[in-house]
């Protein structure tokens, strides 16, 4: 006769274990466009720090811009009073300060998002369209709070904000010479380029700030004398070094036919060497972007901060 088998008791599932957290968590961090230590004055207003971050800027805007070519100008986009974004879009928009392009909708709605995370309480960066949201998300570290124990920059001006021109120059004089005319219909695609673009070259202009404020600090003296004086030509030669620039518009030539060049590999994954080679943008234009643009736009900030320094 089989044996019975008694049945094996259901063990009872463990509780699930509590991971715990060693230490305190780590603190909510704001947005930041840049690498500047905001907690240490002496760190973010160094020339040597700011000078590798504006190297470092520079790839930015130049990848940004090879990636932004390889759409056609798609005119469309910039186009005034869009029909597809309705109404009500239309007048939100409008009253932002915009034409109602749908270039203008995706930056403005970018900027809606990055104001939550406080992108726009940094002491170098300025959103092209408001009102935005209020702050609700990361470090409650902000531009001008309590937390600050000596402010980086003095209060910047209106005068200082210059991304109405820099939004006009990018589309009229930019646009046209890095993408091909007509219209491939990757509106949404360009327009989120578009503002990767603007955001990178807008961050690179103001951190002009931190070396407005440098210097400032370093040659106070001289920089009151030619404030007092409201000697707007003595302080534009103040913050220009010539050499410096040539120097940089040579790096950024390079840097933009090394990353925009079209490279061929053989059979055995070798690197084929071409005496004509084919860039997806023209360097030397790039190199135009940042003398004809991206420089005189960031002296321009330099100059309207220190004339309102005192």
């Amino acid at each position: 006769r089989p044996r019975s088998v008694k049945p094996h008791p259901r063990r009872a599932s463990p509780a699930p274990r509590r991971l715990r957290l060693v230490g305190p968590p780590p603190p909510p961090l704001a947005m930041s466009a840049n690498t500047a230590d905001l907690l240490d004055v002496s760190t973010a207003l160094d020339l040597n720090n700011i000078r590798n971050t504006l190297v470092r800027m520079e790839d930015s805007i130049i990848f940004s811009l090879v990636e932004r070519s390889q759409y056609k100008s798609n005119d469309a986009v910039y186009a005034a009073d869009c029909s597809q974004l309705g109404e009500f879009k239309l007048h939100q928009l409008k009253s932002a300060g915009s034409n109602g392009c749908l270039g203008d909708w995706f930056i403005y709605q970018t900027e809606c998002l990055h104001s939550q995370v406080r992108r726009y309480q940094h002491p170098t960066e300025f959103s092209f369209f408001g009102p935005l949201p209020d702050p609700s998300l990361g470090s409650s570290a902000t531009r001008g709070s309590d937390n600050d124990k000596e402010p980086i920059l003095a209060p910047v001006p209106p005068e200082a904000i210059v991304n109405k021109r820099l939004l006009e120059i990018y589309r009229t004089k930019m646009v046209p010479r890095i993408c091909g005319e007509g219209d491939d219909g990757n509106y949404g695609s360009t327009a989120v380029q578009d503002v990767h673009c603007l955001q990178t070259m807008a961050t690179r202009i103001y951190y002009g700030l931190f070396v407005a404020e440098s210097k400032f600090r370093t040659e106070t003296e001289k920089a009151t004398k030619l404030i007092k004086a409201k000697d707007r030509d003595g302080l534009m030669a103040f913050i220009t070094k010539s050499d410096v620039e040539a120097r940089n518009i040579q790096r950024v030539i390079l840097k933009a036919r090394t990353f925009s060049q079209d490279i061929t590999v053989d059979a055995s994954g070798n690197a084929v060497q071409n005496d004509q080679p084919h860039y997806k943008v023209n360097p030397e234009f790039i190199g135009d972007v940042f003398r004809d643009y991206i420089m005189p736009l960031t002296k321009d900030v330099e100059v309207e901060y220190l004339l309102r320094r005192i």
